[in-house]
Formats: structure tokens, sequence, C-alpha cells
């Protein structure tokens, strides 16, 4: 029973780490951040001027609402594209919430350490270090 488990939830680790947003997506995300904001200005003009009708002839910039609403989008659309950067391999050991391989390897190496042929181990380790010195 507890090498089944270890096989399913091995395979279970291994089809997220070979698991990536295909290219397409990643592609059609970015076009998405860098093209909309250009895209919207004209429709996000046009919710400004009717806000403000009267005075529209006025300026020449706009309305500080059609500002707000394009900042607002532009970096909660970004915020998702990162989010998506991040969570795509939690293998590579770059952001915070990837697993740290190097702090398993040495605990798993200095298992070896202890055990029924630790204090062998342990003094071939120390006359090896010291005749590295």
């Amino acid at each position: 029973v507890y090498v089944r488990d270890l096989i399913v939830h091995f395979e279970g680790v291994r089809a997220i780490r070979d698991t990536e947003t295909p290219k397409g997506l990643r592609l059609f995300c970015f076009a998405l951040i860098n093209t909309t904001p250009i895209l919207l200005a004209p429709y996000w003009n046009h919710f400004c001027k009717q806000e403000h009708n009267a005075a529209w002839e006025a300026t020449w910039y706009g309305c500080q609402s059609s500002y707000f609403i394009c900042v607002a989008y532009v970096l909660i659309i970004f915020t998702l594209y990162r989010v998506q950067m991040e969570l795509e391999d939690p293998f590579d050991g770059e952001g915070d919430d990837d697993i740290k391989w190097e702090s398993w390897r040495s605990n798993l190496d200095q298992l070896g350490n202890y055990g029924e042929n630790g204090p062998e181990r342990r003094y071939c380790m120390s006359r090896l270090v010291d005749r590295a010195t």
C-alpha cells in the first residue's frame, strides 16, 4: 500500500513538473497586456466624454477617471500575468513559493550518516576531510 501511494504521488508531482502553459496562451496574454490599453483608449475616452459632456471641449487630456481605469486595468492584468509565470514551474527554485531541493538533498545526505553504518561512514568522511586539508 505504501509503495502504491508513493508511486501515485510521485506521478502527480511529475505531472505538475511536466505541465507548462502553452506558448500560444503565453503569447496571447503578453499581447493582451500590451495592446488592450491602446485598443481600449477610445472607449475610455468615450466613457469620459459621456461623464463630462459639457466640459469636454475645454480639456485635451480627458478626465481623471479614464486614466484611473486604464492604470487599474493594466495593473490587474499584469499582476495576473506575473502570477501565471510564477506558478508555472514550482521546481526552478527562483520564486518564494518554489520547492527548495537543496535543503532536501542536504537532509537526505545527513540521514546516511546515522543508522547501521553511520559510525563507519562518519569516520571515513572525517578522514577524507583531514586528507583534503
